[in-house]
């Protein structure tokens, strides 16, 4: 975790104000060790208001009772995963992702999850936890990117096809820039 750490605390961050957009975050747990990395993301389930069936990250929108990003992050893996905040060491902060369609600014928080704790998630929010790997999103073909237009606005699209899972959108943006520091 040391190299990561400092890799994130040396780099630029890239924030986001954007009028009009909500703030979020999401919480990008890895667990295991340097060399055996692996990331926890969840498919959202049909009972939530947006993107439903999505693969995302734990997290969501900023309460006003959230002293910053990284509160939320971790409130929101609480609720969502029972993943306890006491378990999460903050590494540092990815640059912000704007959202296109739902109008949110995330911010995501990279946070190393000491041991194994058991993770469950809300049936209301949560269709599956995914398991993945660093490694397996750094083999060839598991990324593409292409530029997408949606209203007038141009974005990098990346996508992740692994173990019959399509991660895209925002939370693909968030791995190509998780993937990015360790290049």
């Amino acid at each position: 975790m040391l190299v990561l750490r400092s890799r994130l605390g040396v780099r630029a961050r890239a924030t986001l104000t954007e009028a009009g957009t909500r703030p979020a975050a999401v919480l990008v747990p890895l667990f295991g060790s340097d060399e055996n990395l692996e990331l926890v993301l969840f498919e959202r389930s049909a009972n939530v208001l947006e993107h439903k069936g999505e693969i995302c990250f734990p997290g969501g929108s900023a309460e006003a009772s959230d002293a910053g990003p990284i509160e939320t992050a971790l409130r929101e893996a609480e609720e969502e995963l029972a993943l306890p905040r006491g378990s999460v060491d903050v590494i540092g902060l990815l640059d912000d992702v704007p959202t296109t369609v739902s109008n949110y600014v995330i911010t995501p928080v990279v946070g190393h999850v000491a041991g194994d704790p058991s993770l469950v998630g809300d049936p209301l929010e949560v269709a599956r936890i995914i398991r993945v790997p660093l490694a397996r999103l750094l083999e060839p073909g598991v990324e593409s990117a292409g530029e997408w237009e949606y209203r007038g606005v141009t974005r990098m699209r990346y996508a992740y096809t692994f173990d019959g899972n399509h991660v895209w959108g925002a939370t693909g943006r968030i791995l190509h820039s998780l993937v990015d520091v360790f290049h």
